[in-house]
């Protein structure tokens, strides 16, 4: 009696285990009849809402994060005109990103942003770049100058011009010194290296701080200048200029602590 009672406890245990290990890889994972149901559902739905256009589905991959499984959605040799369905493990439909992700401008804009990003990091990932760089990196603004809405899915755009309409860049320098005459001097080197690598860009983020001693912590002080035009690096009175552009990122700063 006691073995049989040790035996069906065991058997019990292990069935525990193997439907708790099956729940365990369905939320990793995922399972075949889900991802069945989720194929049907969006060559269903690819059909009834895009069977006048060129959209087909690419593939099924299930997404950990959203619990479910999303259709990878392309037009062929486009580069801009893709979107996801999302569907739950029952296969039911859960959301149609084309409005977010094509019509909005969204995809256009990011690969018109990486392109600007790479433009960017050609001249501020060089080997020759004689700053020390503690971030650095290219971006347009779209939102403020340029509207992603107003892009054309596949158009061909000249991202120079886009940069030198909305190209921002931000770069925090690691140096010895920070004064307002050593960020006036880094500033004109930067602006000249830009140019002859073929950078154009309206505004910079520049932050000039001391260089980290080891694995200590970073001295104080520093020389910020928020959005600061490209058109204002120049020569004549520059220092003068970046000393009220810093007061005014400190201001800045102040505002948001005391916001919170």
């Amino acid at each position: 009696m006691k073995k049989k009672v040790l035996k069906t406890a065991a058997f019990l245990t292990a069935l525990c285990l193997t439907a708790g290990l099956g729940i365990f890889a369905n939320a990793l994972v995922g399972n075949p009849v889900s991802r069945l149901l989720a194929k049907r559902t969006a060559e269903a739905y690819l059909q009834e809402n895009y069977g006048d256009t060129d959209f087909m589905l690419e593939r099924i991959s299930y997404s950990f994060k959203e619990g479910g499984y999303f259709a990878c959605i392309q037009a062929p040799g486009s580069t801009d005109r893709y979107f996801t369905l999302s569907m739950d493990m029952a296969g039911k439909l859960v959301m149609d990103r084309y409005e977010s992700m094509v019509l909005s401008g969204e995809n256009t804009a990011r690969r018109l942003n990486q392109a600007y990003r790479d433009l960017a990091d050609s001249v501020l990932e060089s080997p020759s770049f004689p700053f020390t760089i503690d971030i650095a990196f290219g971006d347009l603004a779209f939102g403020d100058i340029l509207q992603a809405a107003d892009l054309e899915p596949d158009r061909i755009y000249d991202v120079r011009e886009l940069g030198e309409e909305a190209g921002q860049l931000t770069v925090y320098i690691d140096d010895e010194i920070v004064s307002v005459d050593r960020a006036a001097e880094i500033l004109l080197e930067l602006k000249c290296m830009m140019e002859q690598g073929g950078v154009p860009f309206s505004t910079i983020d520049f932050v000039l701080q001391h260089s980290r001693p080891g694995d200590g912590p970073r001295p104080e002080g520093r020389v910020e200048v928020i959005r600061f035009p490209c058109a204002g690096i120049y020569a004549s009175g520059l220092a003068g200029r970046i000393a009220e552009a810093n007061d005014a990122a400190r201001a800045y700063h102040a505002a948001l602590d005391q916001e919170k």
